[in-house]
């Protein structure tokens, strides 16, 4: 399987077009446009005097917070060096060696699955239906299989597309792969934005979901690596014996713990991100010929005109010092989508003026 290409690697963009980092801004990331909280700095500044030891192996102080923030037992918790780390660490210690992914998605499922030897195949949400996600043809695929599947990979709200399972749908496809002794796994790296569709509290019920979460796109420092498991604990044992060991620095530790108790700068984020999504939305629909399909997250899927492609929009906007997803390569995907961040007001403004520029030559 080809290298995945992800958004936010800016330093290949800049080294390739001799451009400082700093210069260039990012919407291929979807990062909180706010930047850290106050917090991160003076936990960090606290946290030097520990990297003399070995980080806690449990995470047992962040874990606990997690408990508290998230309704469950600690004991339910893994910590990983971000949610890539679990994803590729499911697979392996759970035996999943078939799996249905819901896609349009995100890439490093079927990666991680193809690494640890899996087969992977797709259900995929329809342009045509805005890339609802396609619960009744998932239930059908899943009784139509003669051949097992040992798991469901979703990402929700899904990235790239931004649409959210609700939580009586989530709970239908939970119920029908306990009933198939499958797994259901739920990625939630993007839930902030829609916490009331997640599914952490159908847990207890269903034994044989995990779901996935991350810390730094939320709280915008994915340069940290911080990501947790949620899953019956039984399951989380299981996981925790195939993970490396230290795999948690002790300053993500930290630094997390003093942004899971910043409660103040959560609201604020979600109250911008709904304000400014909003408002960046109304400006790109008014762009000619493009496409604007709906988003429960912090970033928006696009469509571009057919005279154009998503390679050839990506690479004009990066000579503005613009980096954007090209998403043509993601199957479920065409030639002329491309996802973008939802950033500050001024730096979306900027991006619409480049991207109307181009697209009214």
């Amino acid at each position: 399987m080809t290298q995945p290409t992800h958004g936010g690697n800016v330093y290949k963009v800049a080294h390739d077009r001799h451009i400082p980092v700093d210069r260039i801004v990012d919407f291929s990331a979807n990062i909180n446009p706010l930047g850290p909280p106050a917090v991160v700095r003076r936990a960090i500044r606290l946290a030097l005097k520990q990297i003399v030891h070995y980080p806690d192996p449990d995470c047992r102080q962040l874990r606990q917070a997690l408990a508290q923030q998230c309704g469950v037992d600690p004991d339910m918790i893994l910590v990983g060096n971000g949610s890539t780390e679990l994803i590729h660490l499911v697979p392996r210690a759970l035996a999943i060696k078939s799996a249905l992914i819901i896609g349009p998605t995100f890439e490093e499922y079927a990666r991680a699955l193809m690494d640890a030897g899996g087969t992977v195949q797709y259900v995929h949400a329809r342009r045509e239906d805005r890339f609802r996600p396609p619960v009744k043809e998932i239930l059908r695929e899943l009784s139509a299989k003669r051949t097992r599947i040992d798991a469901v990979f979703l990402c929700n709200p899904n990235n790239p597309t931004g649409q959210v399972f609700t939580k009586p749908a989530m709970r239908e496809l939970a119920d029908a792969m306990e009933r198939r002794q499958s797994w259901l796994i739920v990625d939630e790296a993007f839930i902030d934005y829609c916490q009331e569709q997640s599914a952490v509290s159908m847990l207890k019920g269903h034994p044989r979901m995990v779901v996935l979460r991350s810390l730094t796109k939320f709280y915008a420092m994915p340069g940290l690596r911080i990501g947790y498991l949620l899953g019956a604990s039984k399951v989380v044992d299981q996981l925790k014996e195939r993970q490396p060991p230290w795999s948690v620095n002790s300053l993500a530790q930290e630094v997390s713990c003093a942004i899971l108790r910043d409660h103040a700068y959560a609201i604020k984020s979600r109250a911008c991100m709904e304000k400014e999504r909003s408002r960046f939305i109304k400006g790109l629909r008014s762009l000619p010929g493009v496409r604007i399909y709906p988003s429960a997250a912090n970033f928006v899927l696009i469509e571009l005109p057919a005279w154009t492609s998503a390679g050839m929009t990506a690479d004009r906007l990066a000579s503005r010092r613009l980096l954007v997803r090209d998403c043509s390569s993601l199957p479920g995907l065409n030639a002329y989508m491309i996802r973008v961040a939802v950033r500050t007001g001024k730096e979306n403004r900027r991006l619409l003026t480049a991207l109307g520029a181009w697209l009214k030559k």
